[in-house]
C-alpha cells in the first residue's frame, strides 16, 4: 500500500473515531506538537561495564571515545551524526537496556514543549531540560534543541585503535519499540510525531517519520518486557560477510536476517543492533 494512500485512509478512520476533537484541541492548546524535528539523534544505554561496551562500539563505528568530564563515569561513541551514551546500571536494574532515545527539535522551546506535552496528556519524568516523555509502557523519549550533539560537559577520552572502524556510519535509520498495546502506544506517539506514515503486516508494525529517521512500534513478544527492541544504523555500503566476521571477532553474536542489505547482531550485553547499507 502506498504511504500517502495509507495516511489518508488512516486519517479518515481516526476522524471517524472522534480524533477531530483531539486535533482541534491540539491546534489550540499544544502548539509545540507535533514536534518539528531533525530526527532521532541518540540513545542512552545502561550497561554493567560502560567503558568496555564503549570500546566494543568504538571499534565498530569510531575509535575516538568521549566521556563526561566529571563523575560518574559515562562514555560516548559517535555514530555518524548520531551517538550512543553508555552509563552504568541503576541499583534496581540487573541487566543491560536502552534507557531512552532522543529526538532533536527545530526551534525547540523547552518550557513550551513541556506545557504542550502536559496539555496533550503526555507524562514527563525528571525535571527541567533533562525531563523525558514517558509512553504507556514507561519507555522514555528525550527532547533536545537543534543542533544538539555532545554536551559541553563531554570531553575526548582515549583513542582505542589506529584501525579504521568496521563500518562508516551515517546515522540512525530507525528505532523499534516493543510495546504492550500497539494502538495505545500509536495514539501516544501521534501526539508527538503526527500521523503514522505506514503500517506493515507479518510482523505488524506501525511506523512514524522523524525527518530522515523512523520510529517503529511492534507488539512485545510473549514473556518479555516492553523495551527499545533494537536500533538500526545506516552505514555506507559494506560487505555483509566481512563486517559480520569483524563483529564476531569483537565478541558480537550475528543474528538471522532476511534482508540482504541488513546485518543484525547482539552486542556484548545481548542488546540487538542492526546495520543497514545506505548511500
Amino acid at each position: 500500500m502506498k504511504t500517502n494512500e495509507y495516511t489518508r485512509r488512516r486519517t479518515l478512520q481516526l476522524l471517524g473515531a472522534g480524533a477531530a476533537t483531539w486535533i482541534a484541541g491540539s491546534v489550540a492548546g499544544a502548539s509545540e506538537l507535533p514536534i518539528k524535528t531533525s530526527g532521532l539523534e541518540h540513545i542512552g544505554m545502561q550497561v554493567p561495564d560502560q567503558e568496555a561496551t564503549a570500546k566494543f562500539y568504538g571499534r565498530i563505528f569510531d575509535p575516538q571515545l568521549f566521556q563526561e568530564k566529571d563523575p560518574p563515569p559515562r562514555f560516548y561513541v559517535k555514530i555518524g551524526i548520531s551517538y550512543i551514551a553508555f552509563g552504568g546500571l541503576p541499583a534496581n536494574v540487573t541487566s543491560a537496556r536502552i534507557d531512552h532515545f532522543c529526538a532533536v527539535g527545530l526551534d525547540y522551546k523547552g518550557q513550551e514543549m513541556r506545557k504542550s506535552l502536559d496539555e496533550a496528556g503526555v507524562p514527563m519524568t525528571g525535571q527541567g531540560a533533562l525531563g523525558m516523555a514517558a509512553d504507556p509502557d514507561g519507555l522514555r523519549l528525550q527532547f533536545l534543541g537543534a543542533p544538539a550533539g555532545l554536551a559541553r560537559t563531554i570531553i575526548p577520552s582515549s583513542r582505542i585503535s589506529q584501525d579504521e572502524p568496521a563500518v562508516q556510519a551515517i546515522g540512525f535509520d530507525h528505532i523499534m519499540l516493543a510495546v504492550t498495546d500497539l494502538e495505545k502506544s500509536a495514539a501516544h506517539y501521534r501526539k508527538i510525531f503526527g500521523m503514522e506514515v505506514s503500517r506493515t503486516r507479518k510482523p505488524e508494525r506501525i511506523w512514524f517519520a522523524a525527518a530522515k529517521t523512523r520510529l517503529g512500534l511492534e507488539t512485545v513478544a510473549a514473556g518479555k518486557m516492553p523495551s527499545v527492541d533494537h536500533v538500526c544504523i545506516k552505514s555506507a555500503g559494506f560487505d555483509r560477510k566481512a563486517v559480520g566476521d569483524k563483529l564476531q571477532k569483537l565478541g558480537a553474536e550475528i543474528a538471522p536476517s532476511n534482508d540482504e542489505n541488513l546485518l543484525r547482531f547482539k552486542d556484548l550485553n545481548g542488546l540487538v543492533m542492526e546495520l543497514k547499507s545506505g548511500a
